[in-house]
């Protein structure tokens, strides 16, 4: 099996059929709730498409216009974030200002646009701090490696004011910021390669790193470490170790936290425990909550709106309104045929809105039969019926089910637990524009005379996605 062809430009958000983005299909087998800045990012888009500020394709082409590797890294709210966000600033919503001042407060020297005299001159002493709370959210855009974090060392040059990265990879205007070039002792950075004994190792080595001002501090002394032992990586089987295994720490010194002096344990176990204790970096979050609160000052949404909206995709995922759709056409053959004909009318007869809220769509119900079998994925983003099933699940986002659904659909369906026989011809519909599809499951045998109550406690969101079938029940 072989990539697409490359003969042509494809853009990266195009992954139909790329074997790059192959891999387990995360999640296929688990529900996952959102997170409740998550549910907030999807409501407060509805909200602005639903007062015309921006729109669907709008919020596409954003996406859409992240680099390659955002596009890869970014969650998938996260896409959303930073798109609601360009649009924003591009439409003159808001400005720049606004949203860094949500974000970072009113201390231009912590992070933002530093004062254009450097604080730090040629030979100054500075330690790299060990954490920045208040940024440390836009990880692995961080150009400060990790390595020098705590490190003592001397100013060897002024670089000059340039754009921030950080905000540089979320397509914001960059602040500029003051840039130095910092020398470290090597065997403060990695005494394990320094022999006392001996001087071997190199008594007089440095590295030199460039670092940005917001990470410097003053410090007493221009080498040394601010932990007693500061080696990266530490295979030795002392007290301090992390387990991987099941990710508690086992240690027999005293914890204390971050903000305190952690001069008698080493690095490795300090970053290990910040990293347990606050989780994965998630730059949605942060980003999502300066820019909702933006909005709700300037009075462009209300809370109101965006709870009501919240909760009424809740409601569509416990009311599950496609499932209804699926009863009533295996109750009554008229319906059925209305149903496949004019999804939409047939909807409304029963009074179900099937569009979309944030865009104007028509639904189209495609009926599985014993030798077809149908299967719904969108390879371009994620075009999915909410307003009869809830919020789409992760599996269905995720770069591994669009890549891999529309080449490979009998194994994907098989990972689902649902292997198909080879006379059973499957229809991939690949969701790319207006329409949503729902898929109209196979009835099972022996629930002739089941009452609809009944028949609906055997149609799941998968059924009608095509990734499971009634008989499993």
């Amino acid at each position: 099996m072989q990539n697409r062809s490359s003969s042509s430009y494809t853009p990266h958000h195009d992954i139909g059929g790329d074997e790059s983005a192959y891999g387990p299909i995360p999640g296929a087998k688990q529900v996952k709730d959102l997170m409740a800045w998550e549910q907030q990012c999807h409501s407060l888009f509805v909200v602005l498409a639903s007062k015309k500020i921006l729109g669907t394709d709008e919020l596409r082409r954003a996406i859409e216009a992240l680099t390659p590797e955002q596009y890869e890294r970014y969650f998938y709210y996260e896409k959303w974030t930073a798109g609601m966000v360009a649009l924003l600033l591009e439409h003159g919503i808001i400005t720049h200002d606004e949203l860094q001042s949500y974000l970072f407060g009113s201390s231009s020297i912590e992070i933002g646009e530093s004062p254009k005299s450097p604080l730090f001159s040629t030979g100054d002493s500075v330690r790299v701090k060990r954490f920045l709370s208040n940024i440390e959210w836009r990880r692995p855009h961080i150009r400060t490696p990790g390595y020098i974090y705590g490190a003592a060392g001397t100013i060897e040059r002024v670089c000059g004011r340039h754009g921030d990265p950080s905000f540089l990879s979320f397509g914001l205007e960059a602040p500029k910021v003051q840039l130095y070039r910092v020398r470290f002792r090597h065997r403060d950075v990695w005494p394990e390669q320094f022999d006392p004994a001996t001087m071997q190792g190199g008594m007089d080595d440095f590295v030199e790193v460039e670092v940005y001002e917001h990470w410097l501090e003053p410090a007493d002394q221009s080498s040394g470490h601010s932990f007693e032992n500061n080696l990266l990586f530490d295979h030795s089987s002392g007290d301090d170790c992390v387990d991987d295994s099941h990710g508690h720490s086992h240690s027999h010194h005293h914890h204390h936290d971050m903000e305190d002096s952690h001069i008698h344990e080493s690095r490795p176990t300090v970053e290990s425990r910040a990293i347990q204790r606050e989780g994965p970096p998630t730059p949605g979050k942060e980003l999502f909550q300066a820019l909702y609160r933006v909005l709700l000052d300037k009075k462009i949404v209300t809370s109101d709106e965006v709870r009501l909206v919240s909760e009424r995709m809740d409601t569509a995922a416990a009311r599950l309104d496609g499932a209804s759709l699926v009863v009533k056409a295996w109750t009554d053959p008229g319906f059925e045929a209305r149903l496949l004909d004019d999804a939409v009318s047939a909807a409304a007869e029963i009074g179900i809105n099937a569009s979309n809220p944030n865009a104007p769509t028509v639904l189209i119900v495609l009926k599985n039969t014993p030798t077809t079998h149908n299967l719904i994925v969108c390879t371009l983003c994620s075009c999915y019926p909410s307003s009869l099933l809830g919020i789409a699940p992760s599996w269905y986002k995720s770069r591994e089910y669009r890549s891999r659904a529309v080449r490979e659909p009998r194994t994907v369906l098989a990972e689902f637990g649902v292997p198909l026989s080879a006379d059973t011809t499957i229809r991939v519909h690949d969701s790319t524009a207006d329409h949503r599809y729902l898929v109209l499951p196979l009835r099972p045998e022996g629930t002739e005379g089941w009452s609809e109550e009944d028949l609906r406690g055997l149609i799941t969101r998968d059924m009608m996605l095509g990734v499971a079938t009634a008989s499993q029940r």
